[in-house]
């Protein structure tokens, strides 16, 4: 009996107890950073200062972003940072946040800033000759430096611009050139916003032409349409030459008879040669052929026909 009175007695110091009071949700935001500033500056960088935020919990964190989609999480402890790849004479609008755990936003700071010009022109590249041949050549430069992502090159020859060339990276083979014949080259170097460095100037002179015999026909010509990517794949076996190496014939593509543009021509490297013909012809059933060309300009005889239908694409 005295069990079962201890028992009753226990279960109602339970029931009265106080419940302990739940926590105050925090919806104290950070204090707003201040003083949001430009310190340093180049048309592609600029740095950012600003004095600290606080907050009651101790812990809180930075939201940093700009009207140009950039997004960043500075650490509570940062005051400063350096902001790269930007665009020269660009307007940027830099806004900065404090916000706590409890995800409580403090009122923003903001700053507008207008990158300088970029007016410099990329490093000058360095032309040099690879091969000379009757009826081609080849040269190359090397890279131009530049603040920018992309510089263009333009290969000239006794000033004129070169076109209709096989262009690859930083080199370019000449195409249909006159032998015994001077041409003085150079090459510029241009960014996005128009600055333009020019290389050294280098003049090469193509033999008299001797070779007068054309390659052997490429043979076994054999491919396929990709459907859906708007790509045909080819591939044959290399042709000879009494005087080029195989690695210097030249391949260039007929389809239906007509030749196809420059960029699409290419290089024997091995005795297999494989190509994609990467801008496919309109829909429908199309014949290829392949005819080879050496460095004094004569021309093979046509491979054998492949015939292949386009999709639609």
């Amino acid at each position: 009996m005295r069990t079962r009175i201890l028992a009753v007695a226990a279960i109602a110091i339970c029931v009265l107890a106080p419940a302990a009071p739940a926590l105050a949700a925090d919806t104290t935001p950070p204090t707003a950073p201040t003083n949001l500033r430009v310190t340093a500056q180049t048309d592609t960088s600029v740095t950012l200062s600003w004095n600290k935020s606080t907050d009651n919990s101790g812990t809180f964190y930075y939201l940093l972003t700009d009207n140009h989609y950039y997004l960043s999480y500075p650490h509570q402890t940062v005051t400063s940072l350096t902001l790269t790849s930007l665009m020269p004479n660009t307007t940027y609008v830099f806004t900065l946040v404090a916000f706590d755990a409890a995800r409580n936003y403090s009122a923003p700071a903001t700053v507008t800033h207008t990158t300088p010009p970029d007016t410099t022109a990329p490093t000058a590249p360095v032309l040099s000759s690879v091969y000379v041949l009757a009826a081609r050549a080849q040269v190359a430069w090397t890279k131009a430096v530049d603040s920018s992502p992309f510089v263009f090159y333009t290969l000239f020859a006794n000033g004129v611009a070169r076109t209709g060339d096989m262009g690859g990276g930083l080199g370019q083979v000449m195409l249909n050139l006159t032998p015994n014949t001077s041409y003085t080259l150079q090459v510029s170097a241009r960014d996005l916003y128009g600055n333009t460095s020019f290389s050294n100037t280098i003049t090469i002179t193509t033999p008299v032409q001797t070779d007068f015999t054309p390659p052997t026909a490429p043979s076994g010509l054999r491919g396929r349409a990709d459907l859906g990517s708007c790509e045909v794949y080819v591939s044959w076996t290399a042709s000879t030459d009494n005087v080029e190496a195989q690695s210097r014939i030249l391949y260039r593509y007929r389809i239906d008879g007509q030749l196809s543009p420059v960029r699409s021509w290419m290089i024997g490297r091995t005795s297999n040669v494989g190509a994609n013909v990467l801008e496919a012809p309109a829909e429908g059933t199309h014949v290829f052929t392949v005819e080879a060309v050496d460095g004094s300009g004569n021309v093979s005889a046509v491979s054998n026909e492949l015939t292949l239908t386009n999709p639609d694409c």
